[in-house]
């Protein structure tokens, strides 16, 4: 297979693996949050940021290390396998017992005991992260999907069933750990590989030299995503952090989406090709301006039609979180151009210099959250949006100089799309307005067909590239 053919097959197939374990994790999540309510989810977004720590500095960048290594054998597998296990073990060890401190922290004494429990899935994860970056390595992503479609259903069906029973926040826990488990099992029991008893020095600091500055970064990077949500739940009620955290997560539906297909695609993709500069830029570009052009009006949609959106899915009581909701769709919308920026410095073992960018983006978050908090919790959240786009300029300034893709040229493909999606959007926005007394289906049919026939004769007149690219795509598959 061609890499053209590859890339594009792994764009699919990526983008349906997600596309479907996303869109039920997102059915299972609208039906407990009518089961549920603010203060369970509150509770879970209070521990949020100590989990995805804990996972960052489970994987320490290894995952990475093992995919860009072009050829890795063996004792390569096997020491990252060991090495992995023992930092679950120990991670886990450490959650362990200072889960009363995080319980004190938030005044929440039903938090020590969900950490004790929610932590278990390091250990879990740990256990299948070198099968999973074999199969990523090759970009393997239609078995990959097929390893998670059986884990996430049994997560799905557990947690329904515990919020029908009245478990409360444990059906939101316990649907987590056993997507992680049955994904695990199902990457064990399809695997041809299994780890053998060799473990080598040598492999260790050669991965972990590599891998440290990422889990460095991924540290820093992880707890700055979170710490709205830390941030919140101490100063404000755990009612706001509830509609907080289920604004966050929907938006994150789209955004983390197309970030993980972004990710997961081109890091290998960049990697088998990463001697070729030339190359890389014309591969890169495609791929930005692709990428945007389906995350921008997909953001600035689903803003404009946030209220029907959220008074039909989630229903009256949750309509406080769609201010939070529309604020964050401007933030999330250049998190995927992010991703596309890490990864050319990844590729080209700069994590050195990914650490350096990381320590110089956090500095300006957290300025702009001190001055965000001073005018309330959407002063705050507002805050989010001004750090993205300047994040986004020093990634570009960094990353375009190991490709010939300049700043300025990636912001001007950008702006173009945005005007264009902002242009749908607006007309979307008076459609919600006007049409106000109908149902919310009518409303979110009639507008969001406007938006989407609209945004694409639009871009058809302009001869916008993206469209032809979306084209080209869709017919490869058929082929």
């Amino acid at each position: 297979m061609s890499l053209k053919k590859q890339t594009l097959s792994g764009v699919f197939w990526t983008f349906t693996d997600t596309f479907v374990l996303r869109g039920l994790s997102f059915i299972a999540s609208v039906i407990l949050a009518r089961l549920l309510g603010p203060t369970e989810f509150g509770l879970v977004g209070m521990i949020s940021v100590f989990i995805a720590l804990g996972n960052s500095f489970v994987d320490s960048g290894l995952s990475a290390s093992l995919i860009r290594t072009k050829n890795a054998d063996e004792e390569d597998y096997a020491t990252v396998f060991y090495l992995n296990l023992a930092l679950g073990v120990f991670v886990y060890g450490i959650f362990y017992f200072i889960a009363p401190l995080i319980a004190a922290f938030f005044e929440q004494k039903i938090l020590e005991l969900i950490v004790r429990v929610y932590c278990l899935t390091f250990i879990i994860s740990a256990f299948s992260a070198v099968q999973l970056a074999m199969l990523n390595k090759r970009m393997k992503f239609k078995q990959i999907m097929k390893c998670k479609v059986p884990g996430t259903i049994l997560g799905v069906l557990v947690g329904i069933w515990m919020g029908y029973a009245g478990f409360g926040v444990w059906s939101i826990v316990c649907m987590f750990m056993c997507t992680q488990l049955g994904t695990s099992l199902m990457l064990w029991l399809t695997s041809t590989w299994t780890p053998s008893l060799v473990f080598s020095k040598k492999k260790l600091k050669y991965h972990y030299n590599f891998g440290y500055k990422l889990m460095l970064s991924g540290l820093i990077d992880t707890f700055y995503k979170n710490v709205y949500k830390l941030i919140i739940g101490k100063f404000f009620s755990v009612q706001e952090l509830g509609y907080y955290e289920r604004a966050h997560s929907f938006n994150n539906q789209s955004v983390m989406m197309f970030t993980s297909i972004i990710s997961k695609v081109t890091y290998p993709l960049l990697s088998k090709i990463q001697d070729q500069k030339e190359r890389i830029a014309v591969v890169y570009r495609q791929l930005i301006q692709f990428s945007f052009f389906i995350i921008a009006p997909m953001m600035l949609g689903a803003a404009a039609m946030a209220k029907p959106l959220f008074l039909l899915i989630l229903g009256e009581q949750w309509l406080p979180a769609v201010p939070f909701f529309q604020i964050l769709c401007f933030s999330g919308i250049f998190y995927p151009i992010h991703s596309f920026n890490i990864n050319v410095l990844k590729v080209y073992g700069r994590s050195d210099l990914f650490l350096k960018l990381e320590l110089i983006k956090k500095a300006l978050i957290t300025i702009s959250i001190l001055i965000g908090f001073q005018f309330g919790i959407y002063g705050l959240v507002w805050s989010s949006v001004f750090t993205s786009f300047v994040g986004l300029l020093i990634n570009t300034h960094y990353s375009s100089r190991m490709i010939h893709y300049t700043t300025w040229e990636q912001v001007k493909d950008l702006f173009i799309t945005l005007v264009k999606a902002g242009f749908m959007a607006g007309f979307m926005l008076l459609f919600v307005l006007e049409m106000a007394e109908y149902s919310l289906y009518l409303q979110l049919l009639i507008s969001g067909i406007f938006g989407l026939v609209f945004y694409v004769l639009l871009n058809w007149m302009l001869k916008s590239p993206q469209l032809t690219f979306v084209f080209e795509l869709i017919k490869n598959q058929k082929n």
